[in-house]
């Protein structure tokens, strides 16, 4: 190595020129041909945990996890016989393994070089961790995933309102009118999800977004009662969907349509036979006199059907003449559902 400013070699031993070191924010570890450490910066002694002391004048596996040190030692008799290789890149893909002094282990890019110096081999690594790097690219695959994930349920959804509205509906213009409301509502959803922050949500934040367009000034005639529950996308998106329909139906004939009319959206948990449970009830009052429909419609349908059966939620619907209640009652796993 001609740079003496970098090392200096005196009867075999390498002194270390610190001032040049301590400027390099890659770890720089040199060995001899046996592996035996002569240069310890102190990016690696950040970032190994050991200080110099610690390490020259021992083998550099212990850098290693025990598992990478026998492919290490092969890498490296491999390097040293080949006669016109100065430097390469070391491990497959470019990434290999340190151990710090605690035992925990990190991933890292290596570069490793050979020189003769006074007819000895110094290998000197230029070892950097890239722990962050590696924690934000498994970040990137997992939010691709979870995009592929929700994109797959929300088609599986859309492609169910649009049968069933396709079925429920007299005419073209009531099938548009129809299908546009709910997937606003399934939209709704999505915005309070907040995609790439929480794969969960507040449920009362579900219910709030759906409601907001109904609420009068002041808010008095929609209220939101009980504890605040975390619920996963599938949950989150079927049961906006259930008030979605709740709330057209109350603002065509029920309390909504009313100045006087108010809707409460009460939760609450429940145990029942040692299983636990939660509740949710809409709760209509100060409307017009409610009537029992004639036929089932698709509101009804959705909630009896797609709702009940997704999410195992037991569906009682009871048309009181001074208001609606809808009942339903599921277990307390079901609002974790994500697929």
């Amino acid at each position: 190595m001609k740079n003496s400013a970098l090392l200096a070699l005196k009867g075999g031993e390498a002194a270390l020129k610190v001032d040049v070191l301590a400027l390099i924010a890659d770890s720089v570890i040199c060995t001899d041909e046996d592996g035996c450490v002569l240069v310890f910066n102190p990016a690696a002694e950040k970032s190994f945990g050991y200080s110099a002391g610690e390490v020259i004048g021992r083998h550099v596996e212990m850098l290693l996890p025990l598992r990478h040190r026998a492919e290490h030692a092969r890498q490296v008799r491999e390097f040293g016989s080949e006669g016109n290789s100065t430097h390469r890149l070391m491990g497959p893909r470019r990434e290999v393994w340190g151990r710090r002094k605690n035992g925990d282990e990190f991933p890292a890019e290596a570069m490793v070089s050979r020189q003769i110096i006074d007819g000895q081999t110094i290998l000197t690594v230029v070892h950097r961790d890239i722990t962050a790097r590696k924690e934000l690219e498994d970040l990137r695959e997992a939010m691709a995933r979870e995009m592929d994930h929700r994109m797959r349920n929300v088609l599986s959804v859309v492609h169910s309102l649009v049968s069933i509205s396709a079925a429920d509906a007299s005419n073209v213009e009531e099938f548009r009118d129809s299908l546009v409301g709910r997937l606003k509502a399934l939209a709704a959803s999505q915005g309070a999800l907040r995609f790439g922050e929480e794969k969960h949500t507040s449920l009362n934040e579900v219910f709030l977004a759906e409601l907001a367009q109904y609420q009068t000034q002041g808010g008095a005639n929609v209220a939101i009662d009980g504890p605040s529950v975390s619920v996963g996308p599938k949950a989150a998106q079927l049961l906006a969907l259930a008030v979605h329909e709740l709330a057209t139906n109350s603002a065509k004939y029920g309390a909504l349509s009313s100045p006087t009319g108010r809707v409460i959206v009460a939760t609450a948990f429940k145990d029942i036979g040692g299983e636990p449970l939660f509740l949710i009830e809409w709760r209509e009052e100060g409307g017009p006199p409610v009537k029992r429909p004639e036929r089932q419609g698709f509101g009804t349908s959705l909630i009896k059907q797609v709702v009940a059966r997704a999410l195992r939620a037991d569906v009682a619907l009871d048309y009181r003449s001074d208001g609606l209640i809808c009942r339903m009652t599921m277990p307390h796993a079901a609002l974790e559902a994500d697929q």
